[in-house]
């Protein structure tokens, strides 16, 4: 099945969205997020179609972007285990709930409430608790039920905006007490079974291009990879928490832009 994007210039286009998508995907996978949150609103700057062409696109870079991140993450031994598999089970059965509601929402109002969460997210994260890399997280039983409950409303909001749970699961479990550094390795395990279960939702009127299905996933699953690796070598919790703000109110600027010019 093809999409409107091959009429843009065939395969310059493909070199151009592989490159882009390498490098989102290297900046999400340090954060252990998955790249459909940053790469939803990249891809519709190219006129594709959000919830026929984007959403289905979007969901599976970001599990396979996942799940590369979570095996670098896992080398180094930095995944919360305890914390990561109920919140996936969780997420994975909310997800494809999201993606039915879908039905009964405008576009407009899609991007509006994306550009909202976007904001909210990127001012908590702006002023993290503090953190001590030195020292290993204090999880409890306790936080991890709240987390757990939590992951049910991220899972069906996410899935209704077609990015994954990740980049509303992070910041909460930064805001819960996990380290951002622990939060973003756990996370990544987090995400990967509910993107695909609400990619598999999205496949009854999804529409792809299967060159450039193939290329991104390629270059994004590369890009995680080594993205995580960085992270786990190089990358305090500090640091972690205001690149993503920054990355968030950057993409909440150019969302609110393309909404009010268009």
């Amino acid at each position: 099945m093809a999409i409107g994007v091959m009429a843009v210039d065939g395969w310059v286009l493909y070199l151009v969205l592989s490159v882009v998508l390498f490098g989102l995907s290297f900046l999400s996978g340090m954060m252990g997020l998955g790249v459909a949150f940053v790469a939803t609103p990249v891809l519709a700057m190219f006129g594709m179609d959000l919830k026929h062409e984007i959403m289905p696109l979007a969901l599976w870079l970001n599990g396979v972007t996942a799940i590369s991140s979570a095996v670098a993450f896992a080398r180094k031994k930095m995944i919360d285990w305890r914390t990561a598999i109920p919140l996936l089970v969780v997420t994975t059965i909310a997800a494809p709930v999201g993606v039915w509601l879908l039905q009964f929402t405008s576009v407009a109002v899609l991007w509006w409430l994306y550009v909202a969460v976007l904001l909210f997210l990127a001012w908590r994260m702006a002023f993290p608790p503090k953190q001590d890399d030195s020292v290993p997280s204090e999880v409890t039983d306790v936080t991890r039920l709240k987390a757990a409950g939590a992951s049910s409303g991220i899972g069906v909001f996410a899935g209704l905006l077609g990015v994954g749970p990740g980049f509303l699961m992070m910041p909460t479990l930064v805001l819960l007490g996990f380290a951002a550094r622990t939060a973003a390795a756990t996370n990544s395990v987090v995400v990967t079974l509910p993107s695909f279960s609400a990619f598999i939702a999205h496949l009854p009127e999804a529409r792809f291009d299967w060159i450039l299905f193939g290329l991104t996933t390629l270059a994004s699953i590369v890009g995680a990879q080594l993205g995580a690796t960085f992270m786990a070598k190089r990358v305090k919790s500090l640091t972690l928490t205001r690149i993503f703000a920054v990355a968030l109110l950057l993409l909440a600027a150019q969302r609110v832009f393309a909404l009010v010019v268009t």
